[in-house]
Formats: structure tokens, sequence, C-alpha cells
């Protein structure tokens, strides 16, 4: 009875193993399931960093602003200029993109009144991570609030182009801006974006 069993098994097996090999309509025979799974290459480590808060982030405006064209509430784009390292030796190259808002403008007036633009940043994308940034190094109580740069302090004289007395902020103009709150970044992270 045991050998009429073992029999049974032994040819149980022999037709699974023929119905793994049977050839498909191409003639060749199908590739099992877990030796596609053997055969893919393992998953990269990820490895967590924080970019802590304060960290010195140089970045450009990718289009003109002005006091005579903006105003409260549209949105314009900010890239990296410049590599930045972390403390442990991470380097994050340039080129990542994110957005600010302009939070207040004014045309220039009558009876030689200026023009005024305030701006907001708001953050850089690195990877899926938002970096949020501020405009100065000063520490702002937790309102919820993100600092508001007041470009005729934040510029100074040689920071700003005048058209009449509108304030022009040109498409190219480099700022230095602060990260405003420690923030998780997951490597690897896909590269900055490339205009080609």
């Amino acid at each position: 009875m045991a050998f009429h069993h073992g029999r049974s098994l032994g040819c149980a097996l022999a037709l699974v193993i023929a119905v793994c090999n049977a050839p498909t309509a191409s003639g060749q025979p199908p590739i099992a399931p877990y030796a596609a799974l053997l055969a893919a290459p393992p998953a990269p480590a990820v490895l967590t960093v924080k970019v802590p808060e304060g960290t010195e982030v140089r970045v450009r405006f990718d289009e003109q602003l002005s006091s005579a064209t903006s105003a409260a509430g549209d949105a314009f784009s900010i890239t990296t200029d410049e590599p930045f390292t972390l403390a442990n030796g991470t380097v994050i190259p340039a080129g990542y993109r994110g957005k600010g808002e302009v939070s207040a403008a004014e045309k220039k007036g009558m009876i030689g009144k200026p023009g005024a633009l305030n701006l907001r940043l708001d953050y850089i994308l690195i990877g899926d991570a938002r970096v949020h940034l501020r405009a100065n190094k000063v520490a702002e109580g937790k309102s919820g609030m993100r600092s508001i740069m007041v470009l005729t302090v934040l510029f100074g004289p040689l920071g700003l182009l005048k058209h009449g007395s509108d304030v022009v902020i040109a498409k190219g103009q480099v700022i230095t801006a602060f990260v405003d709150e420690d923030t998780l970044i997951a490597f690897p992270v896909a590269p900055p974006p490339n205009d080609g």
C-alpha cells in the first residue's frame, strides 16, 4: 500500500513537471514565476537624509516679476542655482525646481509714489520631498505663516532694477534662501529636471 502511495505521488510530481515544462504556442517552455523573481535585481537600499532647518540654498528666479504686472497670489518658479552640501557630506546638486508666490504688489502711484513687491518663497521639490524655504535666517514663531521678503530690504540697492519707480526682479536673479524646517529626503533620489 505504501508502495502504491509512493508511486502515485511520483506520478503526480512527474505530471506537474511535465505541465510546467510543456511548450507554449511559441514552442518555448514557460518560465516558472519563482525563477523570474530569482532573476530580478535586488531593490536599491533606501537611505533617509535630513536637510536641517537653516540650511542655505541659493535659488534663482525663472521669470521676471514686476510691481507693474504682478498681483497678490501670482505663483512663480524658482530653481536651485548651486549645489549645497549637508552635514553628512551628501551633495544636493543644482537644478531642482520649486515655487514661490507674490504676497503683495502695488504699482507706482501719483506724485512719485514707488511701487512695492513682496514675495514669499514656498518650496523646492527634491525627489518626493517638498523642502520649504524662507527668505531670512531669523527664527519665526509658530503662526504657520511663511516669512515674507520685502525686496527693498532683502536685495538691497544692487538687487533691484527700477523701471520708472516700479520694482522689477529680473529673470535669473539669484538670492540666498534658508530651509524653513527639518526635512527628510529618501535616497537614491531622482536627478533634477533636464532642460536639454
